[in-house]
C-alpha cells in the first residue's frame, strides 16, 4: 500500500503543479529536473492533526533540485522513505537516507538535491505549538527560538524510537478506527512533539534534560512567578517582586537564576511578549502594534519590535497584518 495513500492529493506528471501543491503545505520553492524528466512521476498527500502536518512526497523518473524562495517558519523534520536527498541548510550540509533524517527549524533557508525514486517525508511541526509544549515541560517561558541541530542520527536510541514512533503513526493512519483518526484530541500530536525535544539535540535540550531531576521552585520563587503571570502589565520592579514575595531583590534574583534559569526581568519580558503575540495574531481590524505593546508594559515601541522580532522571527507589524 502506498504511504499515505487515503489523504492522496495529487498524482501528476506535471512538474509545476507538483510544486505548486507542495509549496501549499510546506514552504515556497523553485523546482527544476537534473537532466532528463521523461517518465516523471510525482505523488503528494497530505494529512493534519492538529500542529502536526505529515505531507508525504514522492519523485520517479527524474532527480529534481529544490531551492527554497522563502525562510522555514516551522519545524520540519525530513525523514526518507526511499532514495536520498542532499539538504543543504544555512550552513550546514546533511545526506539524508535511511540513517540519516534532516531537520529545519524556522528562519532557516534550504536546497535540495533529490534522487530519481525519492520518497520523503515531512513531519511538519507548527513553531507555536513547539515552543508553547517546550515551555510546558520547562515550566517557563523560552526567550529564544528553539534551534535544532540539522542532521538527525536515526542510529541514535531516542531518535531511532521516534522515528519508528513516526512509521507507527504512518501504520495507524491505515485504519480509519486507529488513534489518530479516532475523533476528540489524538494523542499523537503531543507524543511527537515531546519525543522529538527530547530525542534531538538543540539549544534547550541540557536544561530539559535536567528538569526532572532539578530542585522543585522555591515559595519565594513561585509568588513572584503567580504576580507576574496575574498582570504582566503592571509595574513589576525587582523590588516589588521581591516584597511580595517575601525576600530581599538579591535572594530573588539568585533564585530566579536557579529555579527558573533567567532573571526576574527576563521573566517578565518573556511573558509579556508572549501575551502581546497572542493579542497581535489575533487582534480586530484598526489595532495597531502601538496600542498592543502599551497594553503589555512596553513603553518604547521600537524596543518592544526588536525584541519581538528577536523572539519570533518576524516584525510585530507582520504578525499582526
Amino acid at each position: 500500500m502506498a504511504t499515505l495513500s487515503r489523504f492522496s492529493v495529487l498524482h501528476t506528471a506535471d512538474l509545476e503543479q507538483f510544486r505548486a501543491t507542495a509549496s501549499r503545505y510546506l514552504t515556497p520553492h523553485r523546482l527544476s529536473p537534473a537532466g532528463r524528466d521523461e517518465g516523471l512521476q510525482t505523488d503528494v498527500a497530505m494529512v493534519e492533526l492538529g500542529p502536526v502536518t505529515l505531507v508525504y512526497c514522492r519523485n520517479t523518473g527524474a532527480e529534481l533540485r529544490v531551492e527554497l524562495t522563502e525562510q522555514v517558519d516551522y519545524y520540519d523534520v525530513n525523514l526518507a522513505l526511499g532514495g536520498a536527498n542532499l539538504l543543504y541548510a544555512d550552513r550546514d550540509e546533511v545526506y539524508v537516507d535511511a540513517g540519516t533524517a534532516g531537520i529545519l527549524s524556522p528562519s532557516m533557508v534550504a536546497r535540495m538535491a533529490l534522487s530519481d525514486g525519492y520518497r520523503q517525508l515531512h513531519v511538519r511541526v507548527e513553531r507555536h505549538a513547539l515552543e508553547r509544549h517546550l515551555e510546558e515541560l520547562l515550566d517557563r517561558p523560552i526567550a529564544a527560538p528553539i534551534r535544532f541541530r540539522p542532521g538527525m542520527d536515526l542510529a541514535r536510541p531516542a531518535a531511532a524510537s521516534w522515528a519508528q514512533a513516526v512509521r507507527l503513526l504512518l501504520r495507524d493512519l491505515d485504519q480509519p478506527a486507529g488513534l489518530a483518526g479516532a475523533g476528540g484530541d489524538s494523542p499523537w500530536p503531543r507524543f511527537l512533539m515531546t519525543g522529538l525535544l527530547l530525542a534531538q539535540p538543540h539549544n534547550y535540550q541540557r536544561e530539559l534534560e535536567h528538569r526532572r531531576t532539578s530542585p522543585r521552585r522555591s515559595s519565594p520563587v513561585k509568588r513572584a512567578i503567580e504576580l507576574i503571570e496575574r498582570d504582566p502589565s503592571a509595574e513589576l520592579s525587582i523590588e516589588r517582586l521581591a516584597l511580595e514575595a517575601g525576600t530581599t531583590p538579591r535572594s530573588l534574583q539568585r533564585h530566579f537564576k536557579e529555579y527558573v534559569g533567567c532573571t526576574p526581568r527576563e521573566y517578565v519580558q518573556s511573558i509579556r511578549l508572549a501575551r502581546a503575540h497572542e493579542d497581535l495574531r489575533s487582534a480586530p481590524p484598526g489595532t495597531t502594534v502601538t496600542e498592543i505593546a502599551y497594553k503589555w508594559g512596553f513603553s518604547h515601541v521600537p524596543r518592544f519590535a526588536g525584541a519581538y522580532q528577536a523572539r519570533y522571527g518576524v516584525r510585530p507589524s507582520e504578525t499582526l497584518r
